[in-house]
């Protein structure tokens, strides 16, 4: 059987333009919520790859001025212009300057923690996904850093035959694994979000 041909503008890439949203993973991450309950007025909240800003316009509908959302991303991004986010342009690597940026704000630790970050792909799979793999082992230590005690942690993951690499520290550090492809995913993406819950 054939794959299903890919369409760029699907239903979900024009209901993101309709509802004003930056990107269709906003749908995936209100699945994530609607299904799990992470988001919630008074959190402060990072989200790490945050470009181009789906996922901080959702968190911003659910807390408003509740709360504060700081982004961390390496790319430029368009500012969203709300006093409660703080953008911090910066590699995810670099644990000491992200520190000195979020001492400036008053946070030394996170509600939660969401991703949405990919690796810059090169087409071959297994490639692509243990990239996937070593940079969420990544984003685990940063969560280890900054993410409060019995918080939750979202991870976007390229599934293959490398993934329990990933899957065992998971489970080392948090209480649960819920494995999720909402979906606004594509049929034939390898993607699924890790929602790992009440860190140990």
């Amino acid at each position: 059987m054939s794959k299903k041909a890919f369409v760029v503008q699907d239903k979900y890439f024009l209901e993101a333009k309709r509802q004003g949203f930056r990107a269709r993973s906003a749908f995936k991450l209100l699945e994530i919520q609607e299904k799990f309950n992470l988001i919630k007025p008074g959190f402060n909240i990072l989200d790490i790859g945050a470009a181009p800003g789906s996922f901080l316009q959702v968190i911003r509908k659910i807390i408003w001025d509740t709360g504060k959302i700081v982004w961390i991303d390496i790319q430029k991004i368009e500012k969203l212009n709300f006093p409660n986010i703080y953008l911090i342009q910066e590699s995810i690597f670099e644990t000491e300057k992200i520190v000195a940026e979020l001492e400036k704000i008053w946070i030394k630790q996170f509600d939660l923690i969401t991703s949405d970050i990919a690796p810059s792909t090169t087409g071959q799979s297994g490639v692509d996904q243990y990239r996937s793999v070593e940079l969420n082992l990544a984003i685990l230590d940063v969560a280890d850093i900054f993410l409060k005690k019995w918080g939750n942690l979202v991870l976007k993951v390229f599934i293959w035959e490398d993934v329990d690499d990933l899957v065992r520290p998971i489970k080392k550090r948090y209480k649960t694994l819920r494995r999720i492809k909402p979906r606004a995913c594509r049929d034939r993406s390898f993607e699924e979000y890790f929602v790992c819950l009440n860190k140990i």
